[in-house]
């Protein structure tokens, strides 16, 4: 899964650099990321919607809830 990582790096720090860009370069450069992003998960099993109700339950609840929701990261690594 590198390469994945590695085009999903490539393609977002693209998007950030449109910053000053028109929105249509906006656009082309984040249908290129979410592109990379939906491969990505299709090779590790996850559906959309698993997505999708991820982004529901954090627009239903402020930031701050939802961090403290969230499982703490294993820290041995």
């Amino acid at each position: 899964m590198l390469n994945a990582t590695l085009f999903s790096r490539e393609e977002a720090a693209e998007l950030t650099e449109t910053v000053n860009e028109d929105k249509s370069r906006v656009a082309s450069e984040m249908a290129d990321l979410l592109y990379h992003c939906m491969v990505f998960l299709c090779s590790q099993g996850v559906k959309m919607e698993d997505v999708l109700e991820v982004l529901r339950k954090r627009f239903s609840q402020s930031g701050i809830e939802e961090k403290s929701s969230r499982k703490p990261k294993d820290q041995s690594r």
